[in-house]
């Protein structure tokens, strides 16, 4: 049980086909909710749990352009502004170990993500808590 997040193509029904891969990544996943929120602005979180934002199975988070480059600034100030306060799923407790570990994986991601918009390739990020 934890966070695992994915990201890569998505279909036409909007599932995400693995190409990166994170365990509990809960910085990622903070500004990846937010991203969510910002492009889902009607949904709304029917849990126990919804203060920590998406979940497997509500189609996940469109990759674009603009929120690329927001990832970009975020993985360059090591997630300074994307803290996860809570969320005993996620990992927060070693937060900062994972922004350390996963920083190269990070830059790997944003430029992938820069080449496959430039090839117009419908891609995405999605998650499992």
């Amino acid at each position: 049980m934890g966070l695992d997040q994915y990201a890569g193509f998505r279909d036409e029904e909007g599932n995400v086909k693995e190409e990166f891969y994170w365990r509990k990544h809960a910085r990622l996943q903070q500004f990846m909710a937010g991203e969510f929120d910002l492009q889902n602005k009607d949904k709304k979180h029917n849990s126990q749990l919804q203060h920590l934002g998406f979940n497997g199975g509500e189609g996940g988070v469109k990759i674009t352009a603009d929120l690329i480059a927001r990832l970009e600034d975020a993985v360059k100030n090591d997630y300074y502004d994307y803290f996860a306060p809570d969320g005993f799923f996620w990992g927060q407790q070693f937060q900062d170990e994972q922004v350390k570990e996963y920083k190269e994986q990070d830059e790997k991601f944003v430029q992938w993500c820069k080449d496959q918009l430039k090839e117009n390739q419908n891609i995405g990020y999605d998650c499992s808590w």
